[in-house]
């Protein structure tokens, strides 16, 4: 039991070894807490780490951001199975079940697998949606038309709902009023 100040110049030592190092020392053993004992680090307990008896958690309380940075950082399941991936070429993936299923590039994303919208896909005027391997199917609008074009091949229309028909409507004098 120690009143006042106590200065050690040293590592403090018992009957079990050492113990923690004081400011500038080197602790080369684990450290074990129990669930919601955390550890804070920062002035005001900025950050802290810590485990609930059922989730563990890394919390950014303090007025800055979290930062994690490495040269690449795995996002892994406890299996040990990708699921984000930053690398240090700024690329970053995403995983479902261990197969990249997106990543961006240097000229945008690219995406494997199949596509699933719930809202509205919006491109802006003069971009376009390019499909087939030379781009030879092409959807666009330029600001004044709508275009649909087709350079290799015949351009089929095929209606294959049983006893539907295929409608085209276009405005006489106001739009909208087909």
């Amino acid at each position: 039991k120690v009143t006042g100040n106590l200065e050690v110049t040293g590592t403090i030592t018992g009957s079990g070894g050492s113990f923690l190092p004081l400011i500038g020392g080197d602790m080369s053993g684990n450290t074990t807490h129990d669930d919601n004992a955390k550890s804070f680090w920062g002035d005001a307990n900025d950050l802290g780490i810590y485990h609930d008896s059922s989730n563990s958690y890394i919390s950014e309380t303090g007025a800055g951001s979290l930062y994690v940075q490495g040269s690449n950082i795995f996002i892994q399941s406890s299996i040990n199975k990708n699921a984000i991936i930053c690398g240090d070429s700024d690329s970053v993936e995403l995983y479902f079940n261990a197969s990249k299923k997106f990543e961006t590039t240097n000229t945008g994303i690219a995406v494997t697998g199949n596509g699933a919208f719930t809202g509205s896909v919006s491109i802006p005027d003069a971009g376009q949606v390019q499909l087939g391997t030379g781009n030879n199917m092409v959807l666009q609008h330029n600001s004044a038309n709508g275009f649909i074009k087709n350079t290799a091949g015949q351009l089929n229309i095929d209606q294959l709902a049983v006893t539907e028909s295929i409608v085209f409507r276009t405005s006489d004098a106001n739009a909208g009023d087909v």
